[in-house]
């Protein structure tokens, strides 16, 4: 059967398409082969005003998620709209002291913000760093309040340690959550300091941090599962404070 011009054509993208695809590309709708997939974990808190906080988990699909059947006879614009189509993102926030609250959403690498969910009168947003392999955002709580909320990748290696911080300034405290990730990155929120980032040393089990305005140092011990420092926040707020922390995996 003799081609038909239009068909060649239509067979030459097709086959361009999926050539880009099979070296280094990926069916998997949430962008290329490095972009995120599977479950996050990590913590949320509320900012000043807002007392709730706990644990959030993530669940971006996996990257053989999306298989491309019939890949001969998709065309290239159809292969293309799949492998950078926004892709649906479930999680949980599991409130301390609380309920277990289901969130739905979107993960879009083309928008801003990329991340999207919302559950039970809450709402994230927030974006990706491949960097550390880290989403965080800003968190909206039912009664208006808003918030800080960070997730490491690889969640069954993921410690989430929560606690408090008491001022020593008579600028009273909040709350003080950190996330440990498997290469020792430490990332997390409090309550009027926003989110955190910093490092943790195993030997020692020193932790440094830092955050808008403030640092903040001490040990975590993840055999335990308890932490405790110290921080000076002398650009936070419209007084200078310093102050102890203490944050433990028990306390979540």
């Amino acid at each position: 059967m003799p081609w038909r011009p239009r068909a060649l054509a239509g067979a030459l993208v097709a086959a361009t398409a999926l050539a880009a695809l099979g070296c280094g590309g990926d069916s998997n709708p949430t962008g290329p082969s490095n972009g995120p997939a599977g479950t996050f974990k990590g913590t949320f808190v509320g900012g000043v005003g807002e007392s709730a906080s706990g644990v959030l988990t993530i669940t971006l699909p996996g990257s053989g998620s999306i298989r491309l059947a019939g890949a001969a006879h998709a065309s290239a614009v159809s292969v293309v709209e799949a492998a950078s189509a926004p892709v649906v993102v479930t999680g949980t926030l599991a409130l301390t002291g609380g309920n277990t609250v289901p969130l739905t959403g979107t993960y879009d690498p083309n928008a801003s913000p990329q991340l999207v969910l919302a559950g039970g009168g809450y709402g994230l947003t927030g974006n990706y760093s491949a960097a550390n392999g880290v989403f965080s955002g800003s968190t909206t709580f039912p009664d208006g309040q808003t918030g800080f909320w960070t997730v490491s990748a690889n969640a069954a290696t993921v410690r989430v340690f929560c606690g408090t911080y008491t001022s020593s300034q008579g600028e009273g405290g909040g709350t003080w959550n950190v996330v440990l990730d498997e290469n020792n990155n430490l990332t997390g929120a409090a309550t009027a300091a926003g989110l955190l980032q910093g490092t943790f040393t195993p030997g020692s089990k020193a932790v440094s941090v830092t955050y808008t305005g403030g640092t903040a140092s001490g040990t975590l011990d993840p055999a335990t599962g308890a932490g405790s420092g110290t921080y000076d926040a002398p650009g936070v707020g419209d007084q200078p404070d310093a102050g102890d922390w203490t944050a433990n995996t028990g306390g979540c």
